[in-house]
C-alpha cells in the first residue's frame, strides 16, 4: 500500500485507503475498499497488544491471527490492488 514508506504500519496504511481509496480496488464487494477498510479497523481497534505493554487488550486466539492473515492474504494474492 505504501511502497515508499519503509515505516508503514497498520495506521498508516488505514489512512491511505481512507483518504485515497479511488487508488485500490478489490474483488470483494464490487471493488469497494470499504470491506478491507473495515477489516483493516476491526483489527487496529481489536488487537491493541500489537504494541505492547498496553492494558485491557483481549487475549490473543489463533482464529484472531488467523482473521489478521487473511488480510494480508488479500494484498499478496491480487484481491486488493493499487489501480495503475
Amino acid at each position: 500500500m505504501e511502497p515508499n514508506n519503509s515505516k508503514a504500519t497498520l495506521g498508516t496504511m488505514l489512512r491511505v485507503i481512507r483518504d485515497a481509496s479511488s487508488k485500490f480496488t478489490t474483488t470483494l464487494g464490487a471493488g469497494s475498499t470499504a470491506p478491507v477498510e473495515a477489516t483493516m479497523r476491526a483489527l487496529w481497534e481489536g488487537q491493541t497488544s500489537r504494541h505492547g505493554g498496553q492494558g485491557g487488550t483481549v487475549p490473543e486466539t489463533l482464529e484472531a491471527a488467523r482473521a489478521a492473515a487473511t488480510l494480508v492474504q488479500w494484498f499478496t494474492t491480487g484481491a486488493v490492488t493499487r489501480v495503475p
